[in-house]
């Protein structure tokens, strides 16, 4: 779920939040289809009521892993469980963060198509809020100390899909409205406080099909957010995927059964 998405530009989010400090040397170059583990901006609320903007590696790192290498699939956190696993709750409990985007990619895997090799694959969609030209996921972060210094890094929290994009993909980032923005970054905000945001989350959301240039992270370019028309042809229907055994030596602290 939600292994793709476009964050807004430099000019857009300045125009969407007053940011108070920037720990960014320099600002990224427009990207159309970031993955896990580069870097993404992040938004968080200081101890002096500041808004600070960091860059962050999008996969989170717990501050009490003791690997050199980071694991693996930390990007997700379901919001369902997120208080209950250790790799989540203390940042659901005390470092919340917003993660600023334009919309996101997914996979219907119900929709086959040809990709420009002529391989089957699912059909590709943007997804984003017709009403809002910048989103926010709600996100977590922590700092990690590696061998070789401070890394600060993040995850999204996803929940059941909206209605309107269900038929897509039935899960989603949890996208946060924007007067739930001081909440969502305020230490002092209760439990209750924090689960309703999330429980009462946007739901205005449309998708559109796009190209499965997507498909490959070297491709990175305004063109994969551009609606494409629907496929015709005779490409089977895809089959139901098949459940995967997970490899005893591979790191999953997403879903493993803490």
């Amino acid at each position: 779920m939600c292994g793709r998405y476009v964050p807004p530009d430099e000019a857009a989010l300045e125009r969407f939040w007053k940011i108070d400090r920037k720990n960014w040397r320099a600002w990224i170059e427009p990207v159309f289809n970031l993955a896990p583990t580069t870097q993404v901006p992040i938004l968080v609320r200081a101890d002096d009521g500041a808004l600070e903007l960091f860059c962050a590696r999008w996969g989170l790192i717990p501050p009490w892993w003791k690997k050199d290498i980071p694991p693996s699939l930390t990007f997700n956190a379901r919001s369902e469980e997120a208080r209950q696993k250790p790799t989540w709750r203390h940042g659901l409990r005390a470092q919340r963060c917003l993660m600023p985007a334009r919309g996101w990619y997914e996979w219907n895997e119900n929709e086959p198509v040809r990709n420009e090799s002529g391989r089957t694959v699912n059909q590709p969609y943007f997804l984003y809020s017709p009403n809002a030209e910048v989103i926010a996921f709600a996100g977590i972060w922590a700092v990690w100390e590696s061998p070789t210094g401070p890394v600060i890094s993040c995850a999204l929290l996803s929940k059941a899909a909206a209605p309107s994009i269900a038929h897509i993909h039935h899960r989603m980032p949890v996208v946060l409205a924007p007067e739930q923005y001081d909440t969502w970054l305020s230490q002092a905000a209760t439990e209750a406080e924090v689960d309703a945001a999330i429980a009462k989350a946007r739901q205005d959301f449309a998708g559109h099909r796009v190209s499965t240039r997507v498909n490959n992270t070297r491709n990175n370019s305004p063109a994969l957010i551009e609606a494409v028309a629907a496929q015709t042809g005779t490409v089977a229907q895809a089959k139901p995927p098949a459940t995967k055994r997970r490899s005893a030596s591979k790191v999953d602290l997403n879903n493993s059964l803490f």
